[in-house]
This record gives structure tokens, C-alpha cells and sequence, in this order.
């Protein structure tokens, strides 16, 4: 009987989700000439379909309805400007704004998606900003003597910015587990070619989507697209992490020796005869400080038998870096030298990611890499095994 019902009810739901249903998109676009406003509906891979070619009235208003099964991607474009709509079956939505400064200040209401999608996209056009900002800046010192330096605080602000940027995508995917507006925030692009959410440590984020949206809406092509992708971008990350396993293993641990907060120079060699975790990591990431939650248990359980733990922050200001370990109380030995990525240690190590670690033998030699979750605890549990 139990089977029956849930065979029913799939048939049930496949049969709701094939009946089509009115949506209204309305709009009302100040500083109107008789402008034209272009409907599409978005397909994926940069595919649209052009649905409705609209001339505004006199008062810059117009208003279309059309009959969908489930929800739709819609781009609204005005002087070869768009804003991106998300509607549901049986939704009615008004857009405002103006014409000459469409699509930075627009207006939606009648549509949550919709809503958040606007919200996202507000965001990045505010990243965009900053980084035209600091390109404009910049131009000022081409000439100095000291560009070089300058660029490169320059690049730190702007890195610094896409951080912001990041955790802001991830505060809204995580607080809105069930809105499509996800699929926008997984793919917005800084550039033509480099999109936002594109490391191992996203993987998360898009396995989360698409566990959810594609056994509710396998039939939306963004979802079909989300699908593909996370299943390759698996794949890929495997067949990576294999290669990489073997780098670095099985040779001595290339010495670093950096300052810590002290300012005293500290030497990765200092705890040769003990087994020690190099980690690389940065107050800005958060994947780093839940990982330090892990490493804070394993050096409470482990130190006294021989287990210690070397830090390299890649903050950039002393400042973060300083609250961080406070905050996280990191009681090992803590090292920066706020060259971000261009530190010495993250280019021989080949750092890419956050966190990054590498387990050190009490001979200097490395024996694993890319500890993640439990697998740091087992292998302690291992080595320290026979150790009262």
C-alpha cells in the first residue's frame, strides 16, 4: 500500500506540473520616448528566445501575459539593457523603473525569485563599480615610481571585494535553500570568462541545488544545465584530486620561516621530531575557520603526544589576521607575511584553495595532504595509536 501512495502521488505531481498557467509581467519605465522593450525567455548556454517585441505607451507602460508549466527564466531588455526575471506558474509582476538608467535602478514586485534575482544582481553591479573604481584610481599612478607596490594594493582591495561579493552569494544560498534564485547566484560572472563560484570548496553549494531542484523541477532546462555541470564538476575534482595526491608526497617539507604575530621569525624545521600539520588558510575564508574548529580539537586530544600545528595565514592586514586567531583561539603557531598569494610558501607548496594542509612526519617528511572533516582525525587516531 505504501508503494501505491507514492507511485500515486508522483503521478500526481508530474500531471500538476504539466498544467499550464497564466503569468502577467507588467512594467512601468519612466523617461519613455517611445522606446521598445524585448521579452525573451532564457534558455541556457547563452540561448533566447525572443517572444515579444513591445513599444511602451506614452506613459512608458506596458503589459503581457503568457502561459507557462513551470517556472521560467525571462529577460526584459531596453536599449541593450536587461534585468533578469524568474517567474511561477500563475504570478503577476511589476516591473518600475527608468529608461535611461535601466537596469541599476529598477524596481520588481509580485515575484519572489524575481526579487532575489534583483537583489544579486544589485551586488555584483556594486563589485562592478569598485572594481571600475580602482581601475580609474589606479591610472593616477602609472607614472610613479612605486606602481608596481601600488597595483598591488590595488589588487588586494579588489580581491577584497570579491570576497565580500562571495560571502554575500553564499549568505543567500544557505538562507534560501528552496529558491531557484540560487541557479543565478551559482553563475553570475565577474568577467566574460571567469565566474564567481568556481573552486573545490564550492562543490558544496552546487551539489546543495541540485539535490533539491532536480527531483522538483527536472524539466527546467537551468536545472537540467545545474545538473550536467555538477555531475562533471565532480568528476573533474576527482580525477584532480588524484593527480594531486601524489605532489609533494614522500619529500621533505620545503622549509618556511615567516613572522608571527610577535613578529618573531618562526621556522616550520623547529618541530622536526614531532608530527606537525602544516595548514594555509585566511581570516576571509570560511571554510578556513570551520576547519579551525576541527584543528582545535585535534591539537587538544593530540599535542602532548607529539602532534603539533603551523599556520599560515594569507591574510593581508595584521589586524584580521590578529582577531582571527583570538577569536578561533589558535594557541599553535600562527605565521603571515600579508603577501596574499604571492607568498613564497603558497607558490612552492602550490596552494590554490583554502584551507590547504599538509601532515608532516616527526622526520620532515610529508606523508599526506588535504585533510578534510574526519580524515585528520583518523589519521592521528593512526600514528598516535600506540602512544599512552
Amino acid at each position: 500500500m505504501k508503494k501505491c501512495f507514492i507511485l500515486s502521488a508522483v503521478v500526481v505531481f508530474f500531471v500538476a506540473c504539466g498544467q499550464e498557467k497564466s503569468i502577467q509581467i507588467k512594467g512601468e519605465l519612466s523617461g519613455s520616448s517611445g522606446d521598445t522593450v524585448y521579452v525573451q525567455r532564457l534558455g541556457i548556454d547563452a540561448r533566447t528566445t525572443k517572444i515579444d517585441t513591445i513599444l511602451l505607451d506614452r506613459k512608458g507602460c506596458f503589459a503581457v501575459h503568457y502561459k507557462i508549466s513551470h517556472p521560467v527564466f525571462y529577460a526584459l531588455t531596453i536599449h541593450n539593457k536587461s534585468v533578469t526575471l524568474l517567474l511561477h506558474p500563475k504570478e503577476k509582476v511589476k516591473v518600475t523603473g527608468d529608461v535611461h538608467h535601466f537596469p541599476f535602478t529598477y524596481n520588481v514586485e509580485g515575484s519572489e525569485d524575481s526579487k532575489n534575482i534583483q537583489r544579486l544582481h544589485f551586488r555584483l553591479e556594486q563589485t562592478k563599480h569598485v572594481e571600475d573604481s580602482i581601475n580609474n584610481a589606479l591610472q593616477q599612478y602609472v607614472d610613479n615610481r612605486n606602481f608596481v607596490n601600488i597595483r598591488q594594493q590595488f589588487v588586494w582591495d579588489y580581491l577584497r571585494e570579491i570576497d565580500s561579493l562571495r560571502a554575500y552569494n553564499i549568505r543567500f544560498i544557505n538562507q534560501n535553500p528552496k529558491s531557484l534564485a540560487t541557479i543565478y547566484a551559482l553563475y553570475q560572472k565577474l568577467s566574460t570568462n571567469e565566474f564567481l563560484f568556481s573552486h573545490e570548496e564550492d562543490l558544496q553549494y552546487f551539489q546543495k541545488a541540485d539535490s533539491l531542484f532536480y527531483r522538483r523541477y527536472p524539466e527546467i532546462p537551468h536545472v537540467q544545465m545545474l545538473h550536467n555541470n555538477t555531475l562533471q564538476f565532480t568528476e573533474n575534482l576527482r580525477t584532480a584530486k588524484l593527480n594531486n595526491m601524489l605532489y609533494m608526497l614522500g619529500k621533505d617539507a620545503p622549509e618556511i620561516a615567516l613572522p608571527s604575530l610577535s613578529g618573531k621569525i618562526e621556522k616550520l624545521s623547529s618541530g622536526k621530531g614531532k608530527y606537525v600539520l602544516l595548514d594555509f588558510w585566511a581570516s576571509w575564508s570560511p571554510t578556513s575557520r570551520d576547519y579551525n574548529k576541527i584543528l582545535v580539537k585535534a591539537f587538544k586530544k593530540y599535542h602532548a603526544k607529539g602532534f603539533d600545528i603551523y599556520q599560515v595565514s594569507l591574510d593581508q592586514t595584521k589586524g584580521a589576521w590578529e582577531k582571527a586567531v583570538k577569536e578561533d583561539r589558535l594557541i599553535w603557531t600562527n605565521v603571515c607575511d600579508f603577501k596574499y598569494y604571492d607568498s613564497d610558501p603558497v607558490k612552492e607548496y602550490n596552494v590554490e584553495n583554502l584551507p590547504a594542509n599538509f601532515l608532516i612526519d616527526n622526520e620532515g617528511t610529508i606523508i599526506a595532504k588535504g585533510l578534510r572533516g574526519g580524515e585528520l582525525e583518523k589519521r592521528l587516531s593512526e600514528i598516535f595509536a600506540d602512544t599512552p
